[in-house]
């Protein structure tokens, strides 16, 4: 029954998120972790949980390559590192081409993903009991790293003191306001920060000048392919045994760099392989390909390896910013003290469940990548408005912090929203920089503090 509920799970987050995933510009943290926290929050079973998160992960990686490879628009942020490429196979008259590439890559990346991230954390696991007296320098640490590695570099790194600050204070008027710190308001006002700060943009005269359009944005999609192919054909056929290599080779790092941004090592790994493709079509293919497995095989390590190996401690930015829930989600999961995910799952559980997940997950989205892609975007373009699935997730956003504490946890989630935001959108200090700053915050401030006191 359980893996009935499992695999249920995992098809009908598959069905939901391919859809999510062919919406260009789409926030894999916006959309993932407000529904994956109403799942634990129902009190679904840990397996069954494990299994829509991985299914949801396949689903979107596979889908987010429609947009990305028809109308050179990011399916979702994990897609950015993709559109030039995209853009090149466009002007080529393969863009058919360049979407089965990168849906192969991607399902082959799943595969690869879970497979190398169990056996890697595995090897991680005696390491765990040593890092835990030190979890609030790590975090600090962690964070600073994955800040220098944004476009904002040292920027990055110094506003990760007044962020935590910021957060602190918040929670301490939360402790004065409803007797208790909050998880769900900050994180959901984090998650939906660059959204909300696009919002409050037409507030400021500049700012909506700026964004007005006269008319609808015109998007060219290149034609549908007339070559036939099998409903779900075998994604290793679709590459040669070179690029086979290369990918099960560049995914199985990516599935092992579990402190690195997802996009970064995506970017990084990926102009490897660019620089070392002579012929322009062999380039692309085999990049874009390469790229799209690493984008799931990183997600999916950086996922598990936090949960095998470090007993469920956040130690990556996906498992700070999608996969929150599954490790921090008061009062079902807690950090402090260890109870979430980790210790629900055994070392089978992984494998069978994660393998159900990505089956789900694929069941849908594979089929529609290499058989509808074109069809499925002009419908997305045409039917369903970017600015409703804003307003439907900042609404979701707005009713989970109520659930947390009223009035005030709408407050604190907007507050947070804007200013994270506007960190996001303007100065390129990602989510996954204020994700790791919420964990460290509590570290840095004690320690200004302690510092403040030798000081006076």
């Amino acid at each position: 029954m359980l893996l009935l509920q499992a695999f249920i799970a995992a098809t009908l987050g598959g069905v939901l998120y391919t859809i999510i995933g062919i919406i260009p510009g789409t926030d894999e943290t916006a959309t993932m972790a407000p529904v994956t926290l109403i799942l634990v929050l129902m009190g679904l079973p840990g397996e069954v949980l494990f299994a829509w998160f991985v299914g949801i992960i396949v689903a979107m990686q596979i889908s987010h390559t429609i947009p990305t490879a028809m109308a050179a628009l990011p399916g979702s942020t994990m897609a950015v590192p993709m559109v030039l490429n995209s853009s090149i196979a466009k002007r080529l008259g393969i863009p058919h081409v360049a979407m089965r590439k990168m849906a192969a890559g991607s399902l082959i990346g799943s595969i690869t993903g879970l497979v190398v991230a169990i056996g890697f954390a595995l090897l991680m696991a005696p390491l765990g009991n040593m890092v835990k007296p030190y979890i609030g320098l790590i975090f600090t640490i962690g964070a600073m790293v994955i800040g220098y590695m944004s476009k904002a570099k040292w920027g990055a790194v110094i506003a990760l003191f007044p962020f935590a600050f910021l957060i602190q204070g918040f929670q301490r008027i939360a402790v004065e306001g409803v007797g208790k710190t909050l998880f769900i308001s900050i994180f959901m006002g984090i998650t939906i920060g660059p959204m909300i700060a696009e919002v409050f943009n037409i507030f400021i005269p500049s700012q909506r000048d700026k964004q007005r359009r006269n008319k609808p944005s015109t998007i060219w999609l290149a034609p549908d392919s007339s070559k036939k192919t099998g409903i779900f054909p075998n994604p290793f056929k679709i590459f040669t045994k070179k690029q086979n290599k290369t990918i099960l080779l560049m995914s199985s790092i990516g599935a092992c760099t579990f402190t690195f941004s997802p996009v970064g090592m995506t970017v990084m790994l990926g102009e490897i392989i660019n620089g070392k493709c002579k012929e322009l079509y062999e380039r692309v293919t085999t990049t874009l390909g390469v790229q799209d497995s690493i984008s799931n095989s990183t997600y999916l390590g950086e996922f598990i390896i936090p949960l095998i190996a470090f007993a469920g401690l956040p130690l990556s930015p996906m498992a700070a910013g999608p996969g929150a829930p599954l490790f921090n989600a008061p009062p079902r999961f807690t950090v402090e003290p260890l109870n979430n995910l980790a210790q629900l799952l055994s070392i089978p559980d992984y494998f069978i469940f994660g393998f159900i997940g990505i089956v789900g997950g694929a069941l849908f989205a594979f089929p529609i990548a290499i058989k509808k892609a074109r069809s499925w975007t002009e419908l997305m373009f045409r039917a369903v408005s970017h600015e409703a699935l804003i307003g439907a997730f900042i609404g979701l956003i707005c009713m989970l912090a109520f659930y947390e504490a009223g009035i005030l946890g709408i407050f604190v989630a907007v507050s947070i929203g804007i200013f994270g935001g506007l960190l996001h959108n303007l100065f390129g200090i990602h989510t996954g920089v204020q994700f790791m700053a919420y964990y460290a915050s509590g570290y840095i401030v004690t320690q200004a503090l302690a510092l403040a006191k030798i000081l006076i």
